[in-house]
């Protein structure tokens, strides 16, 4: 439990991180460029209190990728194909995990 448990934080964390880096670039626009920050800093957060083992991080854990999911391709019009891909499969495995964290704490 706790390998998944920290395999979704740091994913987490690491999307959080590409997410909030995007600061840095040129904006496109500026609602765009304000909601990626938002879903980095939420990512950045709730990897952190998966890190701490907190049992609602879990739920929120599950839950925000999967807007971020539904979201980001109504957001991201033209994205880099692969840059897509690679940010949907570590949601993908994160939202998975959380899933599994949640299961295996209410069989317990």
């Amino acid at each position: 439990m706790n390998r998944i448990r920290y395999l979704a934080a740091g994913l987490l964390c690491l999307t959080g991180v590409i997410h909030v880096a995007r600061l840095g670039f040129p904006p496109l626009d500026a609602t765009f460029v304000t909601v990626v920050v938002v879903f980095g800093a939420a990512y950045l957060i709730i990897g952190g209190f998966l890190f701490l083992n907190s049992k609602t991080a879990y739920y929120f854990g599950a839950i925000v990728p999967l807007i971020g999911l539904c979201v980001g391709p109504v957001i991201l019009t033209n994205p880099p194909i692969l840059f897509a891909a690679f940010l949907g499969a570590i949601e993908i495995v994160v939202v998975v995990s959380c899933f599994y964290l949640i299961k295996g704490k209410r069989s317990l």
